[in-house]
């Protein structure tokens, strides 16, 4: 009986090792050694930023309207669309979420966060249109701000193209929530900076604004500057 076995064994040996040499076992082939190339996305939108925007705004399909809010207010306070096609520039685009959310109460988005007669607001006509204005213009920084160029960890201070003074004040009637308390701004200054850390499994080393917003999606290249997107409100709230 223990010969039977010893026969066995070897010969399933002998098979096991005849498929290793033929690469094969149980019919499939052995995995071979693969020269992994990794990939990175390619940041060029190749059209202007306005061109992204509207296109992303007033598409067929839910994925591409998802700036439908932004073109919206951008309509309503009146801005010319040239602004978004000037080179040079870094436009901070907000996705609906940052403009209107289903939370109860949605006050880590524009409406939320901006009360109207203390209550959250349910369209831009809720504000008086130079408040809108005077926030776009905000969204606008003069000069490119990417991870391409902005240093390690360290924060820089942007112009935008918000007039200073401009943010210093609310208009009558409209509040923050107290997670978003106002904060005056008369340099109407902007801080960006580069995380060094990865603060999900989804973000790697984000670049994030006025010390709190994180971008959701960064470093776009548009023909004529930089484009970031936000899915939450962007106080214009510096940082000390």
């Amino acid at each position: 009986m223990k010969t039977i076995k010893n026969i066995t064994s070897c010969l399933f040996l002998f098979i096991l090792f005849s498929a290793i040499q033929g690469c094969t076992l149980f019919g499939l082939d052995m995995q071979e050694d693969y020269d992994r190339k990794p990939n990175t996305l390619n940041p060029n939108l190749n059209k202007t930023a306005w061109q992204y925007l509207k296109e992303r705004a007033t598409g067929s399909t839910v994925n591409d309207q998802i700036f439908s809010r932004m073109l919206e207010g951008i309509q309503y306070a009146e801005i010319d669309s040239n602004e978004y096609k000037k080179p040079g520039r870094t436009y901070i685009l907000l996705h609906n979420d940052a403009i209107n959310r289903a939370t109860t109460p949605p006050t880590d988005c524009f409406f939320g966060a901006n009360m109207v007669n203390a209550k959250p607001a349910t369209a831009w006509s809720s504000y008086p249109k130079e408040f809108v204005k005077r926030y776009f213009e905000y969204l606008i920084l003069e000069g490119e701000y990417s991870h391409y160029t902005l240093p390690v960890i360290e924060a820089v201070k942007a112009n935008t193209t918000a007039p200073a003074g401009s943010l210093v004040s609310l208009p009558a009637g409209i509040t923050r929530h107290s997670t978003a308390p106002f904060v005056p701004n008369p340099e109407s200054k902007m801080s960006l900076r580069v995380l060094n850390s990865s603060p999900s499994n989804t973000s790697d080393y984000p670049v994030q604004l006025n010390g709190t917003r994180n971008v959701r999606t960064s470093s776009l290249l548009a023909t004529n500057g930089v484009v970031h997107v936000i899915d939450r409100f962007l106080s214009t709230t510096m940082p000390d």
